[in-house]
């Protein structure tokens, strides 16, 4: 998939129209995970090269739509995502972006705890968004499903950009609880269709997916988020691609201004393209990932908004 282009006026155009939309006006499912977004119902999701985008790069950001967490695909369908598909477009951190967006919920207790589009380059991507199911449930279980999307990121996606280029795609989850420390075999294969014959450590999955994926989580803090010290769990796992924000409507320049640094641009230089309060929230989240242009990733920092 992904093989068309981005219409800008297409989407301000839709952006308009759903600006005084209600969450329940725009995601209208009620009736749980739709097949089209279902990954036990299909193989992989592609990003494959094209004249419209010959030089792919797949991007998947995965919003947690558990408890009040649903603001979040919100945020996205009525703004985050043209800022980012615009923001890379004109900004070209990575060549030719696919985006593919995900709903996380939590395996042990929800019907749907993922949910994908395709990888898509154009403003279709709305109508498969507006197909998720928010269930708006989670557990009490001190956590959330978000490394269900890095498994899937490993075993349910196929990208040029990895197998022709060994190039990284980029993959960012959002929330505010912290990860479930196993992936159980048995969710890993009911939710997507996987044939795995044991739980799958985080740590060890996570190992895995950094050779092919640049990941990050941005904290979207709560009461929640204080109670589980999820904000120490998720810096001792990512160290500190672990970003904190507290300007959710700030997601798409965050993302972007990420995904520029670490492709090698100055900091400062992108934190002042920025504006106002924006150039403030992108500050305190990328201000010291110019540290990963001498390759020490292990040992960036950065400081909570």
């Amino acid at each position: 998939m992904g093989s068309s282009i981005w219409d800008a006026k297409v989407y301000g155009s839709y952006s308009v129209k759903t600006a005084s939309m209600s969450r329940e006006e725009i995601f209208t499912n009620r009736s749980g995970c739709h097949d089209d977004l279902n990954p036990a119902k299909f193989d992989v999701r592609e990003s494959c090269d094209s004249l419209q985008n010959p030089n792919s790069t797949p991007i998947i950001i995965g919003v947690d739509e558990t408890g009040s967490m649903g603001f979040l695909a919100e945020e996205i369908i009525k703004k985050g995502l043209g800022v980012i598909v615009e923001g890379i477009r004109n900004r070209k951190p990575v060549p030719d972006p696919h985006i593919l967006l995900a709903a996380i919920g939590d395996c042990c207790c929800d019907q749907a705890p993922i949910q994908t589009t395709q990888f898509e380059a154009d403003v279709c991507i709305v109508d498969q968004i507006e197909k998720f199911y928010l269930e708006g449930n989670g557990g009490g279980n001190n956590g959330e499903s978000y490394p269900v999307l890095w498994w899937f990121a490993q075993n349910k996606t196929r990208c040029d950009a990895i197998i022709k280029r060994n190039r990284k795609g980029f993959l960012f989850t959002i929330g505010d609880e912290c990860p479930l420390p196993l992936l159980a075999k048995e969710h890993i294969n009911m939710f997507m269709n996987g044939s795995v014959e044991a739980d799958v450590r985080i740590e060890d999955l996570l190992r895995e997916m950094e050779a092919q994926w640049e990941v990050f989580h941005l904290i979207t803090p709560t009461g929640a988020t204080k109670r589980q010290n999820a904000i120490e769990v998720w810096r001792e796992l990512l160290g500190e691609r672990a970003i904190t924000i507290k300007d959710s409507s700030r997601l798409g320049e965050i993302i972007v201004s990420i995904m520029q640094v670490i492709e090698g641009e100055d900091s400062t230089k992108v934190i002042n393209s920025w504006d106002g309060d924006t150039s403030l929230a992108v500050g305190s989240a990328v201000q010291d990932l110019v540290k990963v242009q001498s390759g020490d990733v292990s040992s960036i920092e950065v400081i909570d908004v």
